[in-house]
């Protein structure tokens, strides 16, 4: 083999090896390029749902604080009312006096339009309660999907380093579950 023939095969094989490089390059930035897309994509869905979890956490808390009020206005009123009925029994008081007192514990219990009434205050603040209790657990179930988002995104960095594209299933997948719980829980499918 002469020299000129050498070199000649020497450049067919490096041109070679550089085309088969630049085509290991293309195929290499295509799947960054497409794992970076999904990466922004989730994460773009976990600020999302995590607004719904916020929303339903303060909601449930707020529900609940409004509810414990309800429960102590019911009570100091219960506990005024007792206290009405006890003075209404004691020696030395007129019929009138006797008679109004017993009004007033009486008037403490009836419902008015306002909706303070002691049996309008129970079924209210029992309702507040449930409301909180709801907004609770959707908002569990709002942290849940938020999970499953950011492990998708962990295992997507993950795969960027591996290339693999088993992983990147995996993470779809989980997103997928991430995003469907979230959705369930906006349609109330759940919680």
């Amino acid at each position: 083999m002469e020299a000129a023939e050498a070199r000649e095969l020497i450049e067919e094989a490096i041109e070679e090896t550089e085309k088969v490089d630049r085509a290991e390059r293309a195929v290499e930035k295509r799947f960054r390029d497409r794992v970076s897309v999904l990466v922004g994509l989730f994460a773009l869905l976990l600020a999302v749902i995590h607004v719904g979890a916020a929303e339903n956490a303060r909601d449930g808390v707020l529900k609940t604080i409004e509810a414990s009020d309800t429960y102590n206005y019911m009570q100091a009123k219960i506990i005024r009312e007792a206290v009405l009925k006890a003075a209404a029994e004691q020696p030395g008081l007129t019929p009138d006096e006797k008679s109004d007192m017993l009004r007033q514990a009486a008037h403490l219990r009836e419902p008015d339009k306002a909706g303070h009434g002691i049996t309008q205050l129970q079924p209210k603040a029992d309702q507040l309660r449930d409301e909180g209790e709801l907004a609770s657990r959707k908002g569990e179930m709002y942290e849940l999907a938020e999970t499953a988002l950011q492990v998708a995104i962990v295992l997507l960095s993950i795969a960027l380093v591996a290339r693999s594209w088993a992983i990147v299933a995996g993470a779809v997948s989980l997103a997928s579950v991430g995003a469907l719980l979230a959705l369930a829980t906006f349609a109330r499918l759940l919680a």
